[in-house]
């Protein structure tokens, strides 16, 4: 193969990933903003927002995202388990970008910071990790103190 046509099929190859990929992360199923309800400083989640109907079969959703006016931006709520849920400000500690919810961890679109579903740094740029707010829980619902 010639050095002209190698560095056309290697651009070719270029392109037709990063189109690749833009697919599939459009592909990605779109996150879940919950209905909720603010009193005395708290946002309440019903526990059945983390549960979707898809064709007549329940499925369990690993996170779901509160619109927040006071900071914002969305926090992104995932279920750790039964038990514990984590609250999370969806803005990157890097640059203050707003970030996207990858499966069980978040990512900055603007420089590649990734935070675990606990809000822990996974890859930099970003040193610090993301604001988290306390939960709690009862038996119908999931309250995130402000």
């Amino acid at each position: 193969m010639e050095r002209k046509e190698f560095i056309k099929n290697c651009g070719f190859a270029c392109i037709g990933g990063t189109a690749l990929m833009a697919f599939l992360q459009s592909c990605a199923s779109t996150a879940y903003f919950a209905q909720t309800a603010l009193e005395d400083n708290k946002i309440l989640i019903k526990k059945t927002e983390f549960l979707t109907t898809k064709k007549e079969k329940i499925k369990k959703r690993k996170l779901v995202l509160v619109k927040s006016e006071k900071f914002g931006f969305p926090i992104c709520v995932y279920k750790i388990s039964e038990v514990e849920y984590s609250a999370l400000l969806m803005q990157c500690t890097h640059k203050g970008c707003e970030l996207q919810p990858q499966g069980s961890f978040l990512v900055c679109p603007c420089h590649g910071s990734e935070f675990s579903n606990k809000g822990v740094v996974q890859n930099p740029p970003a040193e610090q990790n993301l604001l988290t707010f306390k939960t709690t829980i009862d038996n119908e619902n999931i309250y995130i103190h402000l």
